[in-house]
């Protein structure tokens, strides 16, 4: 009898162990139980004018507000809405955006955007540690990465960043910060073969992880808005561990 219930609790411990490489090297879980569907748009449209994107996901998609304070030391909240689609090409955003002040001094693709007026999309196409940061100034400005948690990140080339069609309200030439309130709006088209590391494209039902954020680092007013809670001591936006479930419809 003694022996029998000891097998059985070595069986139930070896059963709870992690599977090796299901998930990298951090257990992803979706700790705050948030998720959204992201809708295929323009079927038969190849590279759609950026307004003729706006114009649909303006009639299609329902804005979700980026509104989550993560850190008491920032309390500064931002209005922020981002709309997301996809067609068989590329992968569509839309931010809109009114804060206080706006700020775009930083011209040059992969430069220090996060420290402008910025917005961010992070993709991790595979559920895991490993994920895509698109990062973008008031004014286009891009940065692109990839990388593993805690490893240093690859760069998309310029000639890759450039095929990232985008237009802002602001338009491309930098300026200032202006402490003022300001309204202002980026629409993207990211070409799924600029996610350099993998061969995107996604079907009806592909299940990946991402977050939406505002910041802007280096603004008199500092802050960091993301899309789901991110429970870290201080700003990080680089944690896919509290990334959100996105599928694909």
């Amino acid at each position: 009898m003694k022996c029998a219930a000891l097998c059985a609790l070595l069986l139930l411990g070896w059963l709870n162990q992690p599977v090796p490489g299901l998930q990298g090297n951090i257990q992803i879980t979706d700790s705050n139980n948030t998720s959204m569907n992201v809708k295929h748009i323009l079927e038969g449209f190849s590279n759609p004018p950026l307004d003729l994107i706006s114009e649909t996901l303006d009639l299609e998609i329902e804005p979700l507000k980026i509104e989550t304070i993560n850190w008491e030391a920032f309390p500064y909240l931002p209005e922020v809405s981002v709309q997301i689609a996809y067609s068989d090409d590329e992968l569509f955003l839309q931010y809109k955006v009114s804060e206080q002040s706006v700020k775009a001094v930083v011209n040059e693709s992969n430069g220090r955007v996060w420290t402008d007026s910025c917005v961010e999309f992070f993709l991790s196409p595979e559920g895991n540690d490993v994920y895509y940061n698109l990062e973008m100034n008031c004014i286009g400005t891009a940065l692109l990465g990839f990388r593993k948690k805690g490893e240093p990140t690859t760069h998309a080339s310029a000639d890759q960043i450039a095929t990232i069609r985008r237009i802002s309200s602001l338009g491309n030439i930098p300026f200032a910060e202006q402490k003022k309130q300001t309204e202002w709006q980026i629409t993207v088209a990211v070409p799924w073969t600029v996610f350099f590391s993998h061969n995107l494209k996604p079907a009806s039902g592909t299940k990946m992880r991402g977050n939406f954020y505002k910041c802007g680092d280096e603004l008199s007013v500092p802050h960091f808005v993301s899309w789901t809670k991110i429970k870290t001591d201080k700003p990080a936006f680089h944690m896919p561990e509290f990334f959100g479930g996105l599928e694909f419809e």
